[in-house]
């Protein structure tokens, strides 16, 4: 028969099975004909539970990590753990009426055969999403892209199960992150006249006064403190400042202009002295200069133009810098990178017929794609190769100071005008200036793409 939703009763009277239908499948408990009704066998939707002797004792009990069998004494006489390997069936023969076999977790079949006839329940967890494909129930396609679904089949289902779908977890209605926007959401269903709601626009009024103090603008990368404090010179100078009191320039003790009022309350010799030399103004002369130059980033898709072939720049050294901004080694050699390319740039500045003249330092993302990895055999990060007129002079992934840097790119430059460069389909094999490669670090290893 059917599996049966509900109460099934012993001839005298007594209950004997209860059947509840959920979601995800059947949970059923059995129970011995007494007037005590005790507990015999039950099972969850996971295929949870057990079965008991007569006695009481525990003879197969089920967990979400595994199973035992125990004897009438109570001893365990087997404990296994899923994902169980065996596929034979174990019957358990409760009473006359109630049989249980059991094959795993996903296949716990309960029977209960009694006078009005026999009930068979299938306890087990259903892993829907193995069953079969997503598109197992579409018998074709309409017009306009629509699917043709197979209602018969999708309601036995319904029926067999309980629901077509896997019910929602508990995120449907709370997480423990709310996402983006979920605040304004729910701040938008409250009751105008709640308290919550008066304080919530408190706290809006108050971020828009927030918002109208002025505060001095962000130092740029790369630049002195003293930009900063240009800006704010010209812009109190102008009438354009902050409020920072009276908005005078005075000449101070080091020769330089600075703030004369700073506000209330008033600061101490130690909080002026060390305002007035954060605040000093001297926009003609810096006291600081970046050594640093970023790498300009080269796409994957520009390579064929920009490097190889035949429409390479003459007379060019270009390094690709391959970098993966989730490695903590890619974050420390690309400041050892951005050192010698601006130590060649300024090189470069100075000199313009110079060899650092003719060096082009590219970023390349890693992550963007596997184009290189495959041509070159390279696993690592970070990995340097360098081109001369489109050909692969050199690559390593030994780099590591800016000196190291520097000196690779002048020694490839000297061999790509020598003519001295990799052969044709040239990769990456055991030790050839790739040592690295043969102690692969958990830290240095590319992911798979």
């Amino acid at each position: 028969m059917e599996p049966t939703e509900g109460i099934i009763h012993y001839p005298s009277g007594n209950i004997a099975v209860v059947a509840c239908k959920q979601a995800a499948g059947f949970v059923v408990t059995f129970m011995s004909d007494s007037k005590n009704s005790q507990i015999l066998a039950s099972f969850d939707s996971k295929g949870v539970g057990g079965v008991n002797y007569l006695n009481g004792r525990p003879w197969l009990v089920v967990t979400e990590s595994g199973y035992t069998l125990s004897d009438k004494k109570g001893n365990v006489v087997e404990r296994i753990k899923f994902p169980r390997t065996s596929q034979e069936v174990i019957s358990l023969d409760v009473t006359e009426c109630i049989s249980v076999r059991f094959t795993n977790r996903q296949n716990i079949i309960a029977v209960f055969a009694g006078p009005e006839g026999r009930h068979e329940w299938q306890c087990g967890e259903a892993l829907r999403r193995t069953e079969a494909p997503y598109t197992s129930k579409v018998l074709g396609t309409k017009e306009g892209g629509r699917l043709e679904l197979d209602v018969a089949a999708i309601r036995q289902r319904q029926q067999a199960v309980g629901s077509v779908y896997v019910p929602p977890g508990p995120h449907r209605t709370e997480t423990e992150r709310p996402g983006v926007g979920s605040l304004r959401k729910a701040l938008r269903n409250l009751d105008p006249a709640s308290d919550l709601s008066a304080t919530v626009s408190e706290l809006r009024n108050l971020d828009t006064r927030l918002g109208y103090i002025d505060t001095l603008p962000r130092v740029l990368y790369g630049t002195a403190r003293s930009a900063s404090a240009g800006t704010l010179a010209r812009g109190t100078a102008g009438g354009g400042g902050g409020s920072l009191g009276t908005t005078s320039l005075v000449m101070g003790s080091s020769g330089r202009l600075v703030l004369d009022d700073y506000g209330s309350p008033e600061l101490s010799k130690t909080q002026r002295r060390f305002a007035s030399s954060l605040r000093g103004v001297d926009a003609d002369k810096i006291r600081h200069k970046a050594r640093r130059a970023k790498l300009p980033w080269m796409r994957l898709k520009d390579l064929d133009t920009a490097v190889f072939g035949p429409t390479a720049p003459g007379d060019t050294l270009q390094v690709l810098c391959v970098l993966a901004d989730w490695n903590p080694v890619c974050a420390k050699v690309e400041a050892q990178l951005e050192a010698a390319n601006g130590a060649l740039a300024e090189e470069a500045a100075a000199r313009s017929g110079s060899e650092a003249a003719r060096i082009k330092m590219w970023k390349v993302d890693a992550s963007e794609g596997n184009l290189l990895q495959d041509r070159y055999g390279f696993r690592t990060v970070p990995m340097l190769l360098l081109f001369y007129e489109g050909r692969l002079v050199a690559a390593t992934n030994n780099i590591r100071t800016e000196a190291q840097a520097r000196e690779a790119a002048l020694g490839a430059l000297v061999r790509g005008r020598k003519k001295e460069v990799l052969p044709e389909g040239w990769r990456f094999g055991t030790g050839a200036d790739n040592s690295l490669l043969d102690y692969l670090r958990p830290n240095t290893v590319l992911r798979e793409l």
